[in-house]
């Protein structure tokens, strides 16, 4: 087993600001590797700087990314599958995506498997349906479809942990910021990591998760970054005043 440390990134949602500040606190921590669980864009005012970023780490054989919804929503038809404010997003996220932008986004895998470790962006239990993990029900779920000890994913823009108990059950533990978390192969575990570009816990930070393979240990991790900046883009670009107040927020 490798004893990389590696980053999970998920709905980083176009905020190319959190991004930097999650990347460079991650290499601070050690990690060697970079996961990016879904949803790239959407949102934000950086869709294309984000992808940039991803693909550049990518192409160096650092990252690994999935497709997320909104990530979907770029070239498929979502527009009753979204609230009226995201839609607005995504239509003028595609206005800024290069046509080889879009084809990267086309050929992301919607579940990736490695080693004893599953990632998706929603659920593993039908990943093309975008199911929630907001309950032991489809946590379990979600590792049963995965069939792997360590389900990673994102969707839900909260950090959640969930353990198996001695009966199979899936139960939920809260992290706290930066905790060491005993993740150990005797157990299954799904893990949200939360999101990185528009946190929804009445917390501006950003969420990532910082998984030791080697010494079976998850930390969830929040990360300052100058939101007031990406709020600010958000306005110069033209999008919903109300994709700013959330970042502001944190909602």
């Amino acid at each position: 087993m490798t004893g990389t440390r590696i980053a999970f990134f998920a709905d980083v949602h176009s905020n190319l600001e959190a991004l930097e500040a999650c990347l460079d606190h991650a290499r601070q921590q050690g990690a060697e590797k970079f996961v990016f669980l879904g949803d790239l864009v959407g949102y934000n005012a950086n869709p294309s700087e984000v992808l940039e970023r991803v693909m550049q780490l990518m192409s160096s054989g650092q990252a690994i990314a999935i497709r997320g919804n909104h990530d979907t929503a770029c070239f498929e038809n979502y527009k009753h599958q979204m609230n009226p404010i995201a839609h607005l997003a995504i239509e003028w996220t595609k206005s800024k995506l290069s046509h080889d932008h879009v084809a990267f986004l086309k050929n992301l895998p919607l579940i990736h498997y490695e080693e004893d470790r599953c990632y998706v962006h929603a659920s593993a239990y039908q990943p093309e349906s975008w199911h929630y993990v907001t309950d032991g029900l489809s946590a379990w779920r979600s590792a049963e479809s995965s069939g792997k000890i360590y389900t990673f994913s994102g969707h839900v823009h909260g950090q959640a942990l969930y353990y198996q108990s001695s009966v199979g059950k899936l139960i939920c533990f809260n992290p706290h910021s930066g905790d060491a978390v005993p993740t150990g192969r005797h157990r299954r575990w799904v893990a949200i990591a939360g999101s990185v570009g528009q946190p929804r816990d009445s917390n501006p930070k950003a969420n990532y998760l910082l998984f030791d393979a080697e010494n079976e240990c998850s930390y969830f991790h929040r990360v300052s970054y100058n939101h007031l900046l990406t709020a600010d883009k958000i306005l110069t670009a033209g999008l919903p005043k109300d994709l700013s107040i959330r970042l502001l927020k944190g909602l």
